[in-house]
């Protein structure tokens, strides 16, 4: 606490002993009103003081209520004037003073109240209401009606005298509303509530004694004593360095307390009609019932407004608390007791219906290592983000929920395994961040119990990450082969440079499968495959070995083969990463060669995963400027029996010269297969081949080959 703090509250205590002090001054002409004035005045400049120390934040509310308070010492000093210079006039100008000083100090007051809790606003003014209410019908009946029975006063009078109790309950709804309100407990606002409540104490005590007394112009020392506590008491809340902190809100934990305050208070409130009907029977007064009766009809009305209200906070919370227990507190998406019960229902519907329905199981691929990289609130933002976008995919033709963890499933009435794998694959191509996820999906058979498409979908998403994830599995569509994939045939791989013959530079490497079996024989091993059912998931397992390569040269293109078999296989599709980036398929002719249409719909598939396109064996078979009409290749790799001899042989030349002519008006790259000849390799420099690949280079090897061994031979080759 600072120096001039500790002044202004000193300053505070001394005008404190000053109002018990006011109790026991001797009885002498002038002497009780100076002292009162002066120590009214002395509250109000400190007041002022402390606003100016303190500068907080909400200033505007400090300033009104000190306005207001001002008000009522200037009103009293107007009074003294007035007993000097026209004793018993009344109404009199310090009525207006005083009058006008309770809608500042009001307006003051709210204005703190407002921003301590804001989304109270109606219920706090219901709550409010209802207590000024109750309270308006005992001063209606003791202090407003006494006061409109009394001839002699004029009408003016009656009004003005009336509106002291006006303002009085006015205040008192001010009171309420502050000490109902859910704020910061401080010592500065506990002053500011007893400031307010002293005065209106004092004003209530006073309307009494005028009424019993019929003095309705001096007051008891006890009752000034009161007011001028309230002067003394808002000084000091203005001082107190919490005072910064009056119109801050509530910590949450003080919710229920605030509840059972305004419970307490609204009680009181209700009870004030039964109680001056109390009184005025028991006193053998005139029962006023129409005041009583229409005061009760207005509370009854607010009681049911403030109900309403609560039950309508009551239905929200409740819904809110419905979708809480049903969803996932991260993601949104329905949770695990959502998704037993849905998955009930469903299985119930398509039993009954004879419909088929699908389960998948997705779970994102090294999550943990996406966490420990980037964090656990990154990790959090990918569930969020990969939920948000498969939602959107789902297009309403599933149910997404959270199964656990990273894991999530997927419930698709309607659908069987084949239309689940499409709406699967929807859900990859969206997941976020490129992050990838492996699923294992399989179809409802009705004669079981709905746990169990869960377990066999979540066995081949088992399988889906056992044979190197980001794929798809379907359950019960995958043969022996496919089950255990230490059946497949072992593959290892190889690569061979693919060099641009302008810069003599190594631009990408084609990665060739290898077999370390009893039949080493790659045509053959790949032919029974296909022969046997599993072809398509051999293939698939060389271009994952191939994606799988460590320390690939950054920038090299790598090329992978693909037969049109496996092209049209899902199986393949589905075990197929969904970003390509880099990769080059090369498309070779085989036995099952596709429609070309079917085929060019598959590369446009690839190219959408990033894919680049390469014909292989270009010049071997029938139908090739076809084939590249139809598929409008990135790169063109002729076959090596037309390269092999191509620089003694005119007829291979001239299909050399119109493939590179041709391939240039289609934007591809022609690259020359089995380069094996220094003579050919020159041939192609001058028939305009850009790119080579061959023995004369560089063998197939296990390692990555960036300096090839012809690479001295270029210089002359392109210098000549």
């Amino acid at each position: 606490m600072d120096r001039k703090t500790r002044l202004l509250l000193g300053g505070a205590g001394v005008l404190a002993a000053a109002t018990v002090a006011y109790l026991f001054l001797p009885v002498a002409d002038g002497v009780l009103q100076v002292w009162y004035d002066v120590v009214a005045a002395a509250a109000m400049l400190l007041g002022a003081l402390g606003v100016a120390h303190h500068r907080p934040a909400h200033r505007r509310g400090w300033v009104l209520i000190l306005a207001g308070y001002c008000g009522w010492v200037v009103g009293d000093v107007v009074w003294d004037i007035e007993q000097h210079l026209a004793n018993g006039l009344f109404p009199a100008p310090s009525d207006g003073v005083y009058l006008s000083s309770y809608l500042i100090l009001g307006a003051g007051a709210l204005t703190l109240v407002r921003t301590r809790r804001s989304r109270q606003g109606l219920g706090a003014f219901l709550d409010a209401s209802i207590i000024a209410g109750g309270a308006a019908v005992l001063a209606a009946v003791f202090v407003i009606a006494p006061l409109a029975a009394d001839s002699s006063l004029s009408v003016f009078g009656k009004i003005v005298s009336s509106a002291y109790p006006v303002g009085d309950l006015f205040l008192l709804g001010v009171v309420v509303r502050m000490f109902s309100s859910a704020g910061a407990r401080t010592a500065s606002y506990r002053m500011l509530v007893s400031s307010l409540g002293a005065t209106l104490g004092a004003d209530i005590a006073w309307n009494i004694y005028s009424v019993v007394t019929g003095n309705g112009g001096d007051s008891a020392r006890w009752n000034d004593v009161g007011w001028l506590a309230s002067y003394v008491l808002v000084g000091a809340a203005a001082c107190v360095p919490s005072m910064r902190a009056v119109a801050e809100p509530a910590p949450e934990g003080d919710t229920g307390r605030a509840s059972l305050r305004r419970l307490i208070m609204l009680t009181l409130g209700l009870s004030l009609p039964a109680v001056t009907l109390l009184i005025q029977g028991a006193t053998g007064q005139t029962v006023l019932w129409p005041v009583i009766g229409i005061g009760t009809v207005v509370l009854s009305v607010l009681v049911l407004a403030r109900m309403a209200g609560l039950l309508n906070t009551v239905q929200v919370q409740a819904v809110q608390l419905a979708a809480l227990a049903r969803s996932d507190g991260l993601t949104g998406a329905p949770n695990r007791r959502t998704w037993d019960h849905e998955l009930s229902r469903a299985c119930l519907a398509s039993r009954q219906d004879g419909t088929p329905l699908s389960v998948a199981v997705l779970d994102m691929d090294r999550f943990k290592a996406f966490n420990d990289q980037h964090g656990h609130q990154a990790g959090d933002r990918l569930l969020r983000e990969a939920v948000a976008a498969w939602t959107e995919a789902l297009g309403g033709e599933g149910v997404l929920a959270r199964y656990g963890g990273e894991e999530f499933a997927v419930l698709m009435p309607g659908l069987g395994a084949e239309g689940a794998l499409s709406v699967i694959q929807r859900l990859r191509a969206a997941t976020p961040h490129r992050q990838t996820f492996s699923a294992g999906v399989a179809a409802w058979d009705p004669q079981t119990e709905p746990g169990t498409v869960v377990a066999c979908a979540d066995q081949a998403l088992y399988q889906a990450k056992r044979t190197g994830r980001d794929r798809i599995v379907v359950h019960g569509t995958l043969d022996r082969a496919a089950s255990d994939h230490a059946d497949l045939p072992a593959i290892s791989m190889v690569v061979q440079p693919i060099v641009e013959i302008s810069t003599r530079r190594v631009v990408g490497h084609e990665a060739l499968a290898r077999f370390n079996g009893p039949d080493r024989d790659v045509q053959r091993v790949f032919q029974r495959a296909h022969r046997d059912g599993y072809g398509d998931l051999l293939e698939l397992s060389a271009v994952r070995a191939a994606l799988e390569l460590p320390d690939r040269p950054s920038g090299h293109d790598l090329y992978v083969n693909v037969s049109t078999a496996a092209l049209a296989s899902e199986r393949f599709w589905a075990g197929l990463p969904m970003r390509l980036d880099g990769v080059v398929i090369e498309l070779g002719e085989d036995q099952e060669t596709l429609d070309v249409a079917v085929l060019a719909a598959h590369v446009r598939r690839l190219r959408a995963r990033g894919a680049r396109i390469a014909l292989d064996d270009v010049g071997a078979g029938a139908g090739e400027f076809s084939r590249l009409s139809a598929l409008r290749p990135d790169v063109v790799k002729v076959d090596r029996s037309v390269v092999h001899g191509c620089a003694s042989d005119a007829g291979r030349s001239a299909v050399l010269r119109a493939l590179a002519t041709y391939a240039q008006h289609l934007g591809a790259t022609v690259c020359a297969e089995g380069v094996e000849e220094e003579a050919d390799l020159e041939h192609l420099v001058a028939v305009g081949i850009a790119r080579a690949q061959g023995y004369l280079f560089a063998r197939p090897a296990r390692q990555w080959q960036v300096v090839v061994g012809a690479a001295a031979r270029f210089s002359e080759l392109l210098g000549a």
